[in-house]
């Protein structure tokens, strides 16, 4: 009985020690997570199989297109045909990006998933050349004529306004054998968004930090910037400094990285005649550059009440200096808001009922169904999003770490995907590729209803004027902090344009000369800030 006794207390301590291992980093591995809280894909294919039928579907018709090339002028019938053979492809196209991209961001490490994107993405090109002609032949169709076969097939009533838009860029579209060419250079231009993500999600080394509890952590960008809402200063100082100066042990591979970006889309603007960089991308969407312009003059013009939200937080937190680590922590230590999933879920359904019960049962619909991927686990994608309208419904991936941030994330998200969902129930689908400068007005309208809720519901007036500090530090992050990357983004694409390349050190001076700026005299800005720019994703989006 002793030595069954025995070897039973090995055996657990050695599933101890195995599963010690496993939560070295802070986080349970994929296969240790409950199945309701990892995101079901069954929706989109219920079997891997399902999806490579559709890849050979798709490979198999693409010679299809064939039969309309040099023939959408001739008659509404042809235009008609033409469009919706492209919409069946692009539909299919859109659910085996979702579904690949879903496998791949959740196990960034995956040769497997990784190798499912990447013929994913020489499909996607395959498709994009061979439906390059589509466009430039409607754009030098005469406009009478299209209204002629408007009204001769009704279903081409839809794509009225698609044919105006086309219209409108008659003078930056190419001849059909140019288009074909540039679908092909276009899809080699935004590689580095690829590179970025499996350097800084997979592969770079961050290194393994103490936490403000004593455990250790695998550090990440969202535990960084979890970090930086701790009430442990040097928990704060460790998680940020830390993160940006392994990111600068890399500066010189992810600044080349972004550098053949910038080059790329140079090239793709001087091809299509657009004046500069900033032109070509607002016009895919009809928006003025003055637009962008006037955001920066305007933020800068008005930066002294960030500069004296920051001098209170230096005064009220009682520190010598106030770094850029210590601008999200609260000044009421005494309030420690954490939520556990179901909290977090709970509290997001009752803080947007304000929106109607359409909103909310949408919002059921991702939690009850499993459309939303909650926790961490090693190897996947940091940070959060909502896919879009694309597949059968749109997914919401997250990292949830119970913190009033992640709760905030959670609500930014489930904006974006409510939009994305009720926008793929409303709009034909020529019109689902909404632009961002358009989404993030649905995901940022849901936080601030979240925080106005809370803000009325608070029990104290301490924890009241905690999620108004709350609110201040959201307005700091999307107005102030955002308009600042607008700028920096600018700069950068600016010193391609004339000529020159963009290099780590002077840019991160850049980055450091703009937060200075923007922070204002009572933060203290350093080199390791100066780092900053090489984290955000949003850079390789233009």
């Amino acid at each position: 009985m002793d030595k069954i006794l025995c070897v039973m207390l090995t055996l657990f301590i050695m599933s101890i020690n195995v599963y010690a291992q496993k939560r070295t980093s802070g986080l349970l591995e994929r296969g240790q997570i409950e199945e309701k809280y990892k995101w079901d894909t069954k929706d989109i294919y219920l079997t891997e199989q399902d999806y490579h039928n559709d890849f050979d579907w798709i490979e198999n018709k693409l010679t299809g297109y064939a039969k309309y090339r040099g023939k959408l002028g001739n008659s509404a019938k042809s235009l008609s045909e033409c469009l919706n053979f492209d919409e069946q492809i692009m539909l299919k196209l859109g659910y085996l990006r979702l579904y690949a991209k879903l496998h791949r961001d959740v196990d960034m490490a995956s040769e497997k998933y990784q190798s499912m994107w990447s013929e994913y993405a020489i499909l996607e090109t395959k498709v994009n050349v061979v439906r390059s002609f589509i466009r430039p032949e409607i754009i030098f169709i005469p406009e009478e004529s299209i209204q002629n076969f408007i009204d001769q097939m009704p279903e081409l009533d839809d794509y009225t306004h698609f044919f105006r838009i086309l219209a409108r860029k008659k003078n930056h579209t190419l001849s059909r054998e140019k288009e074909e060419i540039l679908a092909n250079v276009t899809k080699i231009v935004e590689n580095p968004y690829g590179v970025f993500g499996n350097l800084v999600y997979a592969e770079l080394p961050f290194p393994i930090i103490k936490n403000d509890k004593g455990d250790d952590v695998q550090l990440n960008r969202s535990i960084s910037w979890r970090a930086r809402s701790s009430q442990d200063r040097n928990y704060r100082k460790r998680g940020y400094r830390d993160y940006y100066s392994s990111l600068a042990n890399y500066k010189g591979t992810l600044t080349k990285n972004l550098s053949g970006l910038l080059e790329g889309k140079l090239f793709l603007a001087d091809m299509r005649n657009y004046k500069n960089t900033l032109e070509a991308s607002l016009d895919r969407h009809d928006i003025p550059v003055a637009v962008y312009h006037n955001l920066i003059n305007a933020v800068r013009s008005e930066l002294q009440p960030m500069h004296r939200w920051m001098k209170m937080k230096k005064q009220l937190l009682n520190v010598d200096t106030l770094h850029i680590y210590d601008t999200r922590v609260s000044i009421f230590s005494e309030i420690q808001n954490e939520y556990s999933w179901e909290e977090g879920r709970d509290l997001t359904l009752k803080s947007l009922e304000s929106l109607g019960q359409d909103y909310i049962g949408l919002i059921r619909d991702a939690y009850d169904n499993r459309w939303i991927d909650a926790f961490p686990n090693p190897g996947k994608e940091t940070g959060a999003y909502s896919s879009g309208p694309a597949g059968p419904h749109p997914y919401v991936k997250m990292n949830w770490g119970s913190t009033l941030f992640d709760f905030y994330t959670l609500v930014h998200e489930l904006g974006h995907y409510v939009h994305a969902e009720k926008t793929m129930r409303s709009q034909p689908f020529v019109y689902q590729n909404y632009p961002s400068f358009i989404s993030e007005v649905a995901s940022t309208t849901a936080e601030n209803v979240s925080q106005f809720y809370l803000i009325r519901n608070s029990d104290s007036n301490e924890e009241k004027l905690y999620h108004i500090e709350k609110y201040l530090d959201n307005i700091v992050l999307y107005m102030f902090n955002s308009a600042m990357m607008a700028e920096f983004e600018l700069k950068m694409y600016q010193r391609v344009e004339n000529g020159l390349t963009i290099s780590p050190d002077p840019m991160s001076k850049l980055y450091v000369e703009l937060l200075s700026d923007y922070y204002g005299p009572d933060v203290t800005v350093n080199e390791t800030d100066g780092y900053g720019w090489l984290e955000w994703p949003h850079y390789y989006l233009d």
